[in-house]
């Protein structure tokens, strides 16, 4: 006969085991709260997120580690969307939540939406989470579906689907400008 404490561990592991997905790293932001299951995941976004013509926005901010970086490089990207956008949402806050594939990506959309896409990376409104891939990831892409998340919490009433897409589209476009 098994004591109560070994039942009870059991029970404990298997909750945890089928729980759903865990992140080992969080980073805080001014504006996101960064997720990530391991350090690769974040440096390979760091290398993939180069910040081109706004390098020098960078120059001004601390960055004594890869986290430091990361934190500068999100909320510098968050603020030039709202300003290429015109919209400044009052309380401006998400979650990035980095995947190490495409795959991974289409796995976690199927699971909240309940159908295949190809998607590299999604904006989920319902959690205010950005979903993208460390292997595809790029500024324009992480500007892409940063503008989601400022058009989402700037109109009380969302926009439809196409013009979320188009404005998302303009603010991708414009990033370097």
């Amino acid at each position: 006969m098994l004591s109560k404490a070994v039942v009870f561990t059991v029970v404990l592991l298997c909750i945890f085991t089928v729980a759903e997905r865990s992140y080992c790293g969080t980073i805080e932001s001014r504006y996101a709260t960064i997720v990530y299951d391991n350090d690769s995941l974040l440096k390979e976004f760091n290398s993939g997120v180069r910040m081109g013509s706004l390098s020098y926005l960078m120059r001004n901010k601390s960055s004594l580690t890869l986290a430091d970086e990361v934190r500068n490089k999100v909320d510098i990207i968050a603020e030039k969307v709202q300003m290429v956008l015109e919209m400044y949402p009052k309380a401006l806050k998400f979650r990035v939540v980095l995947l190490a594939s495409a795959s991974e990506v289409r796995r976690v959309y199927k699971m909240r939406y309940g159908h295949e896409v190809g998607y590299i990376s999604f904006y989920s409104p319902g959690d205010k989470a950005v979903y993208i891939s460390t292997d595809d990831v790029n500024l324009r892409i992480f500007g892409h579906e940063l503008a989601h998340a400022v058009i989402d919490q700037y109109f009380k009433v969302s926009p439809a689907v196409k013009i979320h897409e188009l404005l998302a589209k303009y603010a991708e476009s414009h990033i370097e400008d």
